[in-house]
């Protein structure tokens, strides 16, 4: 069984293509360490999260700090709905430190969790998501 569990954790390893940097964009950005070609998703064996619907009003009890933080890193929708995984802000991926561009080299597919490159992406760049392509705040 130990033998099991540390090739799948060498499995992981050989599949993990970023890391988080400062970025010029803002603040924490994710940024290759190896090319990745076009079509991958970058991220794919991160932890699936299992995510609960909250009303933002639910959430006052909670300060302006964390709610600002809430509002950085998950969708509030149109109609003042959140969606929080289990772990909350302590279990948050790489992933949640995609920065937004214009010009992104990854996208999301299926329910918005996952994401793939559009693009061959060099080693040493950072990845960027198009926000606006699954937050109503950024269209």
């Amino acid at each position: 069984k130990m033998y099991k569990t540390k090739r799948r954790i060498l499995a992981n390893l050989k599949n993990t293509y970023c890391r988080l940097k400062p970025s010029g964009i803002e603040g924490v950005g994710v940024f290759t360490i190896k090319d990745i070609p076009r079509g991958i998703n970058p991220f794919r064996v991160t932890r699936k999260q299992i995510w609960h619907k909250f009303q933002v009003k639910e959430l006052g009890i909670l300060g302006k700090e964390l709610l600002s933080l809430i509002d950085s890193f998950f969708v509030i929708e149109k109609d003042a709905t959140v969606y929080i995984p289990d772990s909350g802000l302590n279990g948050m991926d790489i992933s949640y430190f995609l920065n937004n561009s214009k010009k992104p080299n990854v996208r999301t597919i299926g329910d918005g969790e996952t994401f793939v490159t559009i693009r061959k992406i060099k080693k040493g760049e950072e990845l960027t998501a198009s926000y606006a392509t699954y937050d109503e705040k950024y269209k």
